[in-house]
């Protein structure tokens, strides 16, 4: 809360001050965005415990169940969906900031978080999809068809930073075929490759499984099993921590006028902890998919899961340990450049301290390159409808298992 209220504070204070016109910076409107959420989760938090608080004092005479799970709920899930909006604005920032994009289209970026504004939060009525007093048209339509103008935002942003990245990079120089851009991208700038693994395993993992969790009939599948575990691990864990993992690495020389050490771990700290999180989070995934439960002692229900489950759950203890020492890595660098870096100057602070890589510093295209006829975005375009394929391929095999479910002959 102070936080969220500081943030607010420093946007009037910097507007006053005539730091910028207009709107808000793209970047600083996602913030702005996730801040809006924090507001509206931490006062549905306080609507369902500062009543159950008077209610085990004796004060409140009675409260309904029902409604303690609502407001509960309606604190529970946002909260994820606060760090969803950080993770995309930290997106744009590190697209700016190791490749220098210029978003393709402001107006349809800014769209897609005001989605989020009014939509994003209706995924929390998964979790009360089995309560009595809730009627079916209220599930139905919070799991469904409203909730997938919140998805609409994401795919928005899912085209719109790949794309502008393709752009800049073609703009550069880079146009042979459909993916030479991505083959010449900056890999070992620690900003780029945490952008980029953070995308695929939100996205491609955390965000194709949570519209399938938070689709009512699919959900009865799901809940219950490690698939959901699998699919938090591949959303907060995988994409929203790699992204500020990757964003820490710019801001230490920003805050505390520290050199960042240990480059060349900082370099390769993004592959490991991603490549241990995506088998962490499949492991769990496919664990689910063939019935293992969670919230249960006996995960094999004696013995009527099949035994090929120990593989899964092996590929998930493997890359548990791999992040563990990704983690181990980001921790390490932190505090090494933070206690031991030497002072940077102020005219040096907002330059990359790290792996420099030479193509980044190039922000200076002129309109007519980046709209350069050469220098479209195919390859974006080509990965947002292989992507497309994934989801529906992924969503509808859900379906089909739910009909397996109650076979009838």
């Amino acid at each position: 809360m102070i936080t969220v209220i500081t943030f607010f504070i420093n946007i009037v204070v910097a507007k006053r001050e005539g730091r910028f016109s207009g709107s808000l910076p793209l970047v600083v409107f996602g913030l702005m965005t996730a801040a809006i959420l924090a507001t509206y989760t931490l006062l549905e938090g306080a609507a369902a415990i500062v009543p159950a608080f008077f209610w085990s004092l004796g004060i409140l005479k009675t409260y309904d169940p029902g409604i303690y799970r609502n407001f509960f709920w309606g604190f529970g899930h946002p909260a994820q969906q606060v760090n969803l909006a950080a993770m995309v604005s930290i997106w744009y920032a590190l697209a700016q900031m190791t490749v220098g994009i210029r978003p393709v289209n402001e107006k349809f970026s800014r769209l897609a978080f005001i989605l989020y504004l009014f939509f994003i939060n209706l995924g929390s009525a998964h979790h009360l999809l089995v309560d009595p007093g809730l009627s079916f048209a209220w599930k139905a339509v919070n799991t469904s068809y409203a909730m997938y103008l919140a998805v609409l935002g994401s795919m928005m942003h899912a085209f719109s930073i790949p794309a502008a990245l393709e752009i800049a990079l073609r703009a550069k120089g880079y146009r042979k075929g459909l993916f030479g851009w991505l083959r010449n991208a900056p890999w070992g700038e620690p900003g780029f490759s945490s952008l980029v693994l953070s995308m695929f395993l939100f996205g491609w993992i955390g965000g194709v499984t949570g519209v399938t969790i938070g689709t009512e009939q699919i959900n009865m599948l799901v809940h219950n099993t490690l698939r959901l575990p699998g699919h938090f691990h591949a959303t907060v864990v995988s994409g929203t921590t790699l992204a500020f993992m990757g964003f820490t690495y710019y801001v230490i020389p920003l805050i505390f006028r520290k050199e960042l050490k240990l480059k060349s771990w900082a370099k390769w700290q993004p592959y490991i902890f991603g490549f241990g999180m995506l088998l962490t989070s499949m492991g769990m995934i496919v664990s689910g998919l063939q019935g293992v439960a969670r919230r249960n002692w006996d995960i094999t229900f004696a013995g009527v899961v099949p035994g090929t489950v120990e593989i899964s759950l092996a590929v998930f203890g493997v890359g548990a340990i791999l992040a563990v020492i990704g983690g181990i890595m980001y921790v390490t660098i932190v505090l090494t450049s933070i206690l031991t870096g030497p002072r940077l100057e102020a005219s040096n602070l907002l330059l990359l301290t790290g792996t420099h890589n030479p193509i980044i510093d190039s922000t200076k295209l002129t309109d007519h390159q980046m709209e350069d006829k050469q220098n479209q975005p195919k390859g974006a375009l080509v990965l947002v409808f292989a992507f497309l394929v994934w989801f529906a391929i992924y969503y509808f095999t859900n379906w089909w298992l739910l009909g397996r479910t109650w076979f009838i002959r």
